[in-house]
């Protein structure tokens, strides 16, 4: 997912985003790592982070994602609070240059 998100960015023809749970985003950091050495333009959204457990259980939950992203040299991170703030951050993600990750969070309602 990740590969494939740093080789549509790389073409510089679109805004590039790609989502999926936080939990999964850990395999990908080689990717990432080497997305910022070669300056790519990517948007990453990773969902059920936070110590919050959702109807996914615990296994879904990822708390390593925050750190992961601010180690990337030049790496913006977003964190939004509210549906508000989510639009404001996609919208702040998409013209960023660089790696941008936005975190969601998904508490049980």
């Amino acid at each position: 997912l990740i590969g494939v998100g740093i080789g549509v960015a790389c073409r510089d023809r679109t805004i590039a985003f790609a989502s999926t749970f936080a939990c999964f985003l850990s395999r990908a950091f080689d990717n990432l790592r080497m997305g910022v050495i070669s300056q790519t333009n990517l948007n990453v959204m990773g969902s059920h982070c936070g110590v919050s457990i959702g109807e996914d259980g615990p296994s879904q939950m990822a708390l390593e994602d925050l750190a992961m992203f601010q180690s990337l040299p030049g790496c913006t991170v977003f964190y939004p609070t509210d549906a508000v703030a989510m639009e404001r951050a996609t919208e702040l993600a998409a013209n960023t240059r660089g790696i941008t990750f936005i975190r969601a969070s998904r508490p049980a309602l």
